[in-house]
C-alpha cells in the first residue's frame, strides 16, 4: 500500500539549512575564540549565543532582536542572582523557585515566550554552579552572558539579515507543498487500497495530513500578520499573501471533502478505469501545487508557463473524468465538483501571481494595540491556582528547586545537568513529559557516548572547538526533525563546550556525568509531573469534544441558512466558522492523543471519542460539498423547509440548553428541497447520517 510521504523525508525537506548554518557559526565562534584567547569564560558566552539563536522567534528584525535582547538581559540578571546566591543555600533555593516559576509562567504569552522562559530557567540552574567565588566574578559571568547574546544579535542584524517577507512567502509556499503531499497521499492510498485495510488506514493518512496542513496554515497566517504589522508600507504584498493563503485554505477544505468521498467509494471504484483516471488527476493537482510553491519570481515567464502547462494538464484529466470515466462509474459525479473547486482555486492563484489584477481583500490578522498591556493582562489572569499555566509554572519551580537541593545536599558532580534536564523535560501534560523523557534520555546517552568517542580522536583544544561547528549545525537542523536526534547533537555539543570551560575533565568523564545526571533529572521530572496537579485528561477531552461539536453545529446551521437564501450568512462568515470547527476538532484530537500517550491512564471511551472526531471530520467534508451548491430563493417554500431542517441538524450535533434532541432513526431531507435544487440533498443526507451517529455516540457515553 502506498502511503503518505515518509515523515522523516518531509521533516528534512522543511529544514532551513542556511539558517541552521548561520546559527551554528554564531554559537561556535565564541568557543573557538575561547581557545585562541585562553579565556574559558567565553564558553559561557557561547552558551548564551546558542540560546539566543535558539530563542530567535523569526519575523521582522525588531521582533527578533527584541526577543534575543530580552533573553540576554534577563539571562544576565538570572546569572548574577544564581551565581551570587550559590554559596548560600538558604538564599539559592527561594531564588531558584521564584526565577524558574516565572520562567515557566511565560508560556502563557505564546510559543516564543515559552522557549525564552525555559532557557532562562535553564540558565539560572547552570549559573548556580559557575566557579565564581566573589560578587565581582559573578558580575563578570553575567556580562559574558550578555556579551554572547549581544554577539548573536549583532550577527543577526548586520551580517546575516533575514528578509521577513521571504519567511512569510516561504510559509505560504509550505502550505501548497502540504496540499501536494495530501493529494499524492490520497492518490497513493486509492491506487493501492485493498479491502482488508478498511477505514483505519484512510483515517490515519487523512488525519495526519489534515493536522499538518492546518498547523501550516495557522503558522503562515501568523507569519504574515507579524511582517504586515512591521511594514505597513508593504500592504499590497501582504494582501497578495493573504489571498494566496485563503486560496490554500479553500483548497485544503476541498481536499478534505475529496478524502471523505474517496474513502466512502474506494471499494466500488477500485480497479476500474475511472479509478486510474482519478489517481492520475490527483497526481496532476499535486504537480500544480508544487509549481505554485516553487514560484519565486512573478516576472519569470518560464515559471508562469510551467504553472499554466500543469494547470492545462490537470484540466485535461478532469475532462477525461467527465467523459469515459464517468460513464463507467456514475458515482464519480460526487467528487468531480470538488476537483473543479481545486482547479478554480489554482486558476485564481495563477492570476494573482502572474496577472496584474486587483486582488480582493484578504483576511487580515488583527494586531494588538498595546502588546505590553495585553501581555501583562494575560499574566495577571493566570495568577490563580486554577490556571493550568500557573500550575505548570509551579511544577517547574518546585522541580528545579528540588533538583538544586539534591545536587547540593549530595554534592553531585555537575549536578546542574540534572536540573537542566528537568527544566527541559517537564511539560504541562504528563503524557508529553513521558514522551519527552524517553526521547531525551535516549538522546543524552547516545550523545554522551558520541562525545566520548569524539574526544578520543581530538587531541588539542582547538580541534575540540572546531568540532563544535558541525555538531551545532546538526543541533539546529535536528530541532525540527526529531527530539531524540536533537538531544543527541545537543549533548555532544555541550560536553565539548564544558571541556573548553573545564579542561581538567576529559570528555569520557564529562559524558558519563551528563548521561547519569540526565537520567536522574528525567526520573525527578516524571515524579513531579505525576504528583503535582496531574491533569484530568478525560475531563479535558470531554470539554474539547463538547466545544468541537458546538463549533460544528454553528457551522452547519450557518451554512444551511446561507443555502436557504439568508443574506445575513455571508460566505466569509461561513469560511470563518468552518475554520473554527476544524481548529476545535484538531484541539480535541490533541487532547485524545495526550490521553492515549499517558502510560498511567486507560480509558474504555477512547474509541467512542475517536468515532466522534471522525464523524465531525465527515461533517466538514460534506459541508464543503454543500458550499459548492447554489442557494435557494429566500422566499420559497423549499428555503423555509431547509431552514427548519438546519435547526434539526444543529440540535442533533449539539443540543442547546433546554432544547430536546431530534428523535427518530433517520432525519430525511425535506422533499421540497430536492425538487427545488437536486444538488442539495446528497451532502445534507451525509451530514444527517453523521449527526445521527453523534447522537448515538453521545448516548453511549452518557450510559457509560
Amino acid at each position: 500500500m502506498t502511503s503518505s510521504p515518509a515523515p522523516w523525508r518531509a521533516a528534512v525537506r522543511r529544514i532551513l539549512w542556511l539558517d541552521a548554518l548561520q546559527a551554528a557559526a554564531t554559537s561556535a565562534a565564541p568557543v573557538i575564540l575561547a581557545v585562541l584567547l585562553d579565556e574559558p569564560r567565553l564558553g559561557w558566552s557561547a552558551i548564551a549565543a546558542f540560546w539566543a539563536c535558539f530563542g530567535d522567534p523569526g519575523g521582522p528584525l525588531r521582533q527578533r532582536a527584541g526577543a534575543m535582547l530580552a533573553l540576554g538581559l534577563a539571562g544576565g540578571v538570572y546569572c548574577l542572582l544564581a551565581s551570587v546566591s550559590a554559596p548560600h543555600l538558604w538564599l539559592l533555593l527561594p531564588l531558584t523557585f521564584l526565577c524558574c516559576t516565572l520562567g515557566g509562567l511565560l508560556r502563557v504569552l505564546g510559543p516564543a515566550a515559552a522557549i525564552i522562559g525555559t532557557l532562562l530557567s535553564a540558565g539560572f540552574v547552570v549559573a548556580a554552579e559557575l566557579p565564581a567565588p566573589t560578587v565581582v566574578e559573578s558580575l563578570r559571568y553575567a556580562l559574558f552572558f550578555v556579551a554572547g547574546a549581544s554577539w548573536a544579535i549583532l550577527m543577526t542584524a548586520l551580517v546575516w539579515r533575514r528578509r521577513p517577507w521571504k519567511d512569510a512567502t516561504l510559509a505560504v509556499a509550505h502550505c501548497y507543498r502540504g496540499l501536494a503531499d495530501f493529494a499524492d497521499a490520497l492518490a497513493g492510498m486509492y491506487s493501492g487500497l485493498r479491502p482488508e485495510t478498511g477505514a483505519p488506514a484512510w483515517s490515519a493518512v487523512s488525519r495526519s495530513q489534515r493536522a499538518a496542513l492546518r498547523a501550516a496554515l495557522e503558522a503562515a497566517r501568523s507569519r504574515i500578520g507579524e511582517v504586515q504589522g512591521a511594514r505597513p508600507s508593504r500592504r499590497t504584498r501582504a494582501q497578495q499573501l493573504y489571498y494566496l493563503l485563503d486560496r490554500a485554505e479553500d483548497s485544503f477544505i476541498a481536499m478534505v471533502a475529496a478524502a471523505d468521498l474517496l474513502e466512502s467509494n474506494a471499494p466500488r471504484w477500485l480497479g476500474r478505469n475511472a479509478g486510474a483516471h482519478l489517481c492520475h488527476a490527483l497526481h496532476r493537482y499535486a504537480s500544480v501545487c508544487n509549481a505554485i510553491a516553487g514560484t519565486s519570481d512573478a516576472a519569470d515567464a518560464r515559471q508562469a508557463d510551467r504553472l499554466r502547462e500543469r494547470l492545462e494538464r490537470y484540466g485535461t484529466d478532469l475532462r477525461e473524468l467527465r467523459g469515459p470515466a464517468l460513464a463507467h462509474a456514475p458515482e464519480l459525479a460526487s467528487v468531480i465538483p470538488v476537483l473543479d473547486r481545486l482547479q478554480q482555486s489554482a486558476q485564481s492563484v495563477r492570476q494573482a501571481l502572474f496577472d496584474a489584477a486587483e486582488l480582493p481583500a484578504g483576511a487580515a490578522s488583527s494586531s494588538a494595540a498595546a502588546p505590553a498591556r495585553q501581555a501583562w493582562n494575560t499574566l495577571r489572569q493566570n495568577l490563580r491556582l486554577e490556571s493550568d499555566a500557573l500550575r505548570h509554572a509551579l511544577r517547574v519551580g518546585i522541580g528545579a528547586t528540588l533538583a538544586v537541593a539534591l545536587s547540593r545536599s549530595f554534592a553531585v558532580n555537575h549536578g546542574y545537568w540534572m536540573s537542566l534536564t528537568l527544566v527541559f523535560i517537564l511539560q504541562p501534560y504528563f503524557a508529553a513529559t513521558w514522551q519527552r523523557t524517553v526521547e531525551r534520555v535516549l538522546g543524552s546517552v547516545a550523545g554522551a557516548i558520541g562525545a566520548s568517542l569524539l574526544g578520543l580522536l581530538l587531541s588539542t583544544p582547538l580541534s575540540v572547538a572546531l568540532a563544535v561547528l558541525p555538531i551545532a549545525l546538526g543541533t539546529f537542523a535536528a530541532r525540527t526533525v526529531n527530539y531524540a536526534l536533537f538531544t543527541f547533537f545537543l549533548t555532544s555539543q555541550f560536553v565539548l563546550v564544558s571541556h573548553i570551560q573545564q579542561p581538567d575533565l576529559h570528555e569520557p568523564e564529562l559524558a558519563a556525568l551528563r548521561a547519569f545526571n540526565s537520567v536522574l533529572g528525567a526520573v525527578l521530572a516524571l515524579l513531579i509531573g505525576f504528583l503535582l496537579w496531574p491533569e484530568k485528561a478525560p475531563r479535558e477531552l470531554a470539554g474539547a469534544l463538547a466545544r468541537a461539536l458546538q463549533r460544528h453545529a454553528d457551522y452547519v446551521l450557518a451554512l444551511v441558512r446561507e443555502k436557504s437564501g439568508e443574506a445575513a450568512e455571508s460566505p466569509r462568515r461561513i469560511v470563518e466558522l468552518r475554520r473554527q470547527a476544524c481548529l476545535a476538532a484538531d484541539n480535541a484530537q490533541a487532547s485524545l492523543e495526550r490521553l492515549q500517550q499517558n502510560p498511567l491512564h486507560r480509558d474504555s471511551k477512547v474509541d467512542t471519542a475517536e468515532a466522534l472526531l471522525n464523524a465531525m471530520r465527515r461533517v466538514t467534508a460534506a459541508g464543503t460539498v454543500l458550499e459548492i451548491q447554489p442557494a435557494l430563493p429566500a422566499d420559497s417554500e423549499a428555503a423555509s423547509a431547509l431552514r427548519d431542517y438546519g435547526e434539526t441538524l444543529a440540535r442533533a450535533l449539539h443540543p442547546r440548553d433546554g432544547e430536546p434532541e431530534p428523535g427518530g432513526r433517520v432525519m430525511p431531507v425535506p422533499s421540497a428541497v430536492g425538487l427545488a435544487q437536486p444538488g442539495l440533498p446528497p451532502p445534507l443526507e451525509r451530514i444527517a447520517r453523521q449527526a445521527r451517529q453523534v447522537q448515538q455516540l453521545r448516548d453511549k457515553l452518557q450510559q457509560a
